[in-house]
């Protein structure tokens, strides 16, 4: 599915200004609270060994949400800084300090691998060893590119672009990324069958007002028609720098084997020839097309929302509350794609040779199953996978190295 690094270039000569907004800095402030008042709610399961506390709520225009609380993390930390403070301060009788050869805080950072909200602020080049967790952010709208119009395959990829263009609150196209930058933080969007993902991490302390920005963009988005030839190079060149993987290459296979007028079979990237010149010349206002698409289908009640950070669960809610419950809900039924079962026939049961782009060879077994969406909460096709992947004696691959 497309997925992008979001990188746009500015159609401004400067960035805006991120230094006006009043901050906390979390390392000033004292975390006061009851643990007994921020405890996760009861019907939330979580792990033993997870210190995080979870909530549950639903705001007035239906956005699901999940709010995390990380104070464990923050109380640690602070037990930490105290700790190095009453060491630094002690010394030998003589009065001579004790002086660690350790000078890692001055060393380069090294490339830490993120999760989607426990990033580490160790990706950031130039800045200083730091093991705090940002905070984060995660909103599923759901809606994909099954949903494109028959005529303008790649809408929904295209649309998860224009979204970021500015909104009406914080009009300058490139704010958002700006102030990510900024304050050590990153962001990325996905657009898959039936979901559209946007992601975001940042440090602690400008949580709130980044909140507010990416708010914007599903409340008011600018979503300029000047904007628009140039996204459409950004989505054409997303493809055709896709296009020579081996994993694009499989998918855009399993689409073609895909039964007619099964969704399976749309072509989900989109590029120029999609979304400008077959427009063009078939007199479709793309740009008409993409409001009317976010209006009927970026609908409250398709969202769900997750958030993280070293803040009580409390004030995550005031804070999730407040700046997403202004998002519109059209009261539309969402697009249901239950009875677009089995979308390949017979040709799904032969054996394709594909000539890679890379100098390997594998061989790909893959079945067609039924939706699972019902099974989540005892996943069969893990045990599945288990079994056939096993290694140990008696199993299957065990078999087949013994011959």
């Amino acid at each position: 599915m497309p997925v992008r690094n979001k990188s746009k270039s500015s159609s401004r000569d400067t960035a805006p200004n991120v230094d006006n907004y009043p901050v906390a800095d979390a390392r000033e402030q004292e975390l006061e609270f009851k643990p007994e008042e921020n405890r996760s709610d009861p019907d939330i399961v979580k792990s033993p060994s997870d210190h995080k506390e979870y909530r549950y709520i639903q705001l007035e225009n239906g956005i699901s949400a999940l709010l995390i609380s990380d104070l464990f993390t923050a109380r640690v930390e602070k037990s930490d800084s105290d700790m190095q403070v009453e060491e630094e301060g002690s010394g030998d009788d003589d009065g001579s300090e004790n002086v660690s050869d350790d000078d890692s805080a001055e060393e380069p950072l090294e490339d830490v691998e993120e999760d989607e909200f426990g990033a580490l602020v160790e990706g950031c080049s130039g800045s200083k060893r730091n093991s705090e967790k940002q905070s984060a952010a995660a909103l599923c709208v759901g809606i994909g590119s099954f949903s494109d119009p028959d005529d303008l395959p790649g809408l929904a990829h295209f649309l998860e672009h224009m979204v970021f263009m500015g909104s009406e609150r914080y009009p300058d196209e490139n704010g958002f990324d700006a102030f990510l930058k900024k304050h050590g933080g990153s962001d990325n969007a996905s657009t898959d069958c039936e979901h559209t993902i946007y992601q975001f991490d940042i440090q602690r302390k400008y949580f709130r007002e980044a909140l507010d920005r990416w708010a914007q963009f599903f409340i008011g988005p600018l979503m300029i028609q000047d904007t628009i030839d140039r996204e459409v190079e950004a989505v054409d060149s997303e493809f055709h720098l896709a296009a020579p993987s081996d994993s694009s290459r499989k998918e855009l296979l399993f689409g073609s084997l895909a039964r007619p007028g099964h969704p399976m079979g749309k072509f989900f990237w989109g590029n120029a020839q999609t979304l400008k010149h077959t427009p063009k010349e078939k007199n479709i206002d793309t740009y008409a097309r993409l409001k009317e698409f976010r209006k009927q289908h970026y609908s409250a009640h398709y969202m769900t929302l997750a958030v993280q950070s070293k803040e009580t669960l409390d004030t995550l809610e005031d804070w999730v509350k407040e700046l997403f419950t202004p998002i519109p809900n059209n009261g539309l039924p969402k697009p249901d794609f239950s009875d677009a079962r089995d979308p390949f026939d017979e040709s799904f049961n032969k054996l394709y040779r594909v000539v890679p782009v890379k100098k390997v060879h594998s061989l790909n077994i893959t079945w067609a199953l039924p939706p699972q969406r019902q099974y989540y909460r005892i996943k069969p096709l893990h045990y599945l996978s288990w079994l056939i992947g096993h290694e140990g004696k008696g199993s299957i691959l065990s078999l087949l190295r013994t011959r």
